[in-house]
C-alpha cells in the first residue's frame, strides 16, 4: 500500500516520540489522525509493542547480584539459631552411630554380613544427607520425598514383621530416627519456615 505524503510523517512523528525524539507534529494532531486512519493506528501499537519488548530484554538479570548482596549480609540465619536444624544434627548423629557397627563390624540383629554392610551404608548415606539438610536448608526440598518413603517404607515393613512375629519391638524403634528426619524436613521445607530462617 502507498502512503500518502500525511501518513508517512504521522507514522515518522510516532517513530520519533517512542524514541524520546522531538517531532514537528503536536500529539493532539497524531492522535487526530490515529483515530481516522486504522492503518496508521495499527503501525503505531506495533511500533509501541516493538519498543516496549526491545527495553524488557535490554534490561539486565539482577538476580545473581541480588542473591549475592543477601548472602553477604548473613540472609540465612545460623545452624545453632534454628532449633529444627539442631535437631536435624542430632538424629544424623544418631544415624551415624547406627551406622558404624554395620559397616565396621558387619553385625545387624543377626543379618548376613553383606545385607549388614548395605544396611549400614543406607544409615550412613541418610546420615549425610541429614547433615547436608541441615547446613543447607533450601537443598531439604529435594531430600524430603525420598526420606519420607523411606521411613513410611521401613515402618510399615516393620510392623508387618512385629505382626509376623518375624521381629523384635525393641529393636525396630530405630527405625523412629527415619521417621524423625522426615518430619524434621517437613518442617524445614514448610514455607513459613523459610521464611523465618529468610533462606534466599
Amino acid at each position: 500500500m502507498d502512503l500518502d505524503v500525511k501518513c508517512r510523517e504521522i507514522r515518522e512523528a510516532c517513530s520519533a516520540a517512542l524514541d524520546g525524539e522531538p517531532t514537528e507534529i503536536s500529539r493532539s494532531a497524531i492522535d487526530r489522525h490515529l483515530r481516522r486512519c486504522p492503518h496508521c493506528r495499527d503501525f503505531a501499537i506495533a511500533a509501541e509493542h516493538l519498543t516496549v519488548t526491545s527495553l524488557r530484554e535490554d534490561m539486565p538479570d539482577l538476580a545473581p547480584r541480588v542473591v549475592a548482596a543477601a548472602r553477604a549480609n548473613g540472609a540465612v540465619m545460623p545452624l545453632w539459631l534454628s532449633p529444627v536444624r539442631v535437631a536435624l544434627v542430632l538424629v544424623a548423629l544418631a544415624q551415624l552411630g547406627l551406622a558404624v557397627p554395620a559397616l565396621l563390624w558387619g553385625t545387624d540383629e543377626g543379618a548376613p554380613i553383606h545385607i549388614a554392610h548395605e544396611a549400614g551404608v543406607w544409615d550412613l548415606a541418610l546420615a549425610v544427607g541429614f547433615l547436608f539438610a541441615a547446613w543447607r536448608p533450601l537443598r531439604a526440598v529435594g531430600m524430603l520425598p525420598f526420606v519420607a518413603t523411606l521411613s513410611a517404607g521401613l515402618i510399615l515393613t516393620a510392623v508387618i514383621d512385629l505382626v509376623n512375629g518375624h521381629a523384635v519391638a525393641l529393636t525396630e524403634t530405630t527405625h523412629l530416627l527415619e521417621l524423625a528426619g522426615a518430619a524434621l524436613l517437613w518442617i524445614l521445607v514448610a514455607p513459613r519456615y523459610q521464611r523465618r530462617l529468610h533462606v534466599v
